[in-house]
């Protein structure tokens, strides 16, 4: 099938999270169409002027909310891979030119990274599907690094702001990697439907980030940020509890944890898929922001104000 081609209309997998409400904003900034997919049952409200599609996920009603779309984005993680090629199956059905599968994240192209996380298996085993189909639809999956301001707020990658503490790994404190705010994330996704990004973004991973760090400068940086915010509120500045741990204790740990059903358990897990890899897409070379016409890179510690300034 052509490789660029024009996409108007965009149909958004999910209409809850953290990320479907920006991912909204910024497709509807770049003059896209919006609709929401979301389950019968769901309460979700979608925002004015965004049609919501409800489905129960048979064939049927995906083919038919998937009728007249141009695009779809997959913003819900999947632990069951069926679930996810449905939607494409259907999506192929319906004639939609491209997929954004829900891969949003750290590099699962890398086998460490799955063998370390094995919840993660599922997204590089939808990317062959969709490799499997590039002759009926194309597909982009944008790899960001960690959900940087989402993790503060979470206490998912050693970083708790409403707590103020901190997990330092011993031997990765000066271990560079990149991340993305969710706004950064959002607008990849939004400018890789653009039909001038089609040749550079069509099958294919891409990498996008807001800034490359390492734990000693977020570290420096959240202190900062909270010393200034306390005294700006009138209050003595509270310190930060800071715990250096031995990641592999941790993970092993949060193997215990996930078999649970603790989530949370997964941030030391991501932390060790990080580490295994050449993280730093700046060093790489692989980053795509400025490819894409995004903005200049963001600031370390404008982030961090405006997360520590939340609590």
């Amino acid at each position: 099938m052509d490789k660029v081609q024009g996409i108007t209309n965009v149909i958004v997998v999910g209409a809850g999270g953290s990320l479907n409400p920006v991912v909204i904003a910024s497709l509807q900034s770049l003059g896209f169409v919006v609709s929401v997919l979301v389950r019968d049952a769901s309460a979700a409200v979608p925002p004015a002027g965004v049609t919501c599609h409800r489905t129960d996920y048979s064939n049927m009603s995906l083919v038919k909310a998937f009728k007249a779309q141009d695009a779809v984005v997959n913003t819900i993680t999947m632990a069951d891979s069926s679930e996810q090629k449905n939607i494409i199956d259907a999506a192929v059905e319906a004639g939609v030119k491209r997929f954004l599968p829900a891969e949003f994240g750290i590099d699962t192209a890398i086998q460490s990274t799955v063998e370390i996380v094995p919840f993660l298996r599922v997204k590089p085993e939808i990317v062959e599907y969709l490799r499997s189909l590039e002759s009926s639809i194309t597909w982009t999956s944008i790899v960001t690094g960690p959900f940087f301001d989402w993790s503060l707020r979470n206490g998912w990658f050693s970083f708790n702001v409403p707590s103020r503490t901190a997990y330092l790994h011993k031997t990765h404190q000066d271990h560079r990697f990149s991340c993305s705010t969710l706004s950064t994330v959002a607008n990849a996704i939004a400018r890789c439907l653009l039909p001038e990004n089609g040749p550079s973004t069509i099958n294919r991973y891409i990498h996008v980030r807001s800034f490359t760090v390492n734990q000693r400068e977020i570290m420096t940086s959240l202190e900062k940020a909270s010393t200034e915010f306390d005294q700006r509120e009138g209050r003595q500045p509270k310190a930060w509890d800071v715990i250096e741990v031995n990641l592999e204790d941790k993970v092993a740990e949060s193997h215990q944890k996930l078999a649970q059903g603790d989530m949370s358990a997964l941030g030391f897990m991501l932390s060790k898929a990080i580490y295994a890899m050449n993280s730093d897409f700046d060093a790489t070379g692989v980053a795509m922001n400025e490819t894409l016409g995004m903005e200049p890179a963001e600031s370390l510690d404008e982030v961090t104000k405006r997360v520590v300034s939340e609590y």
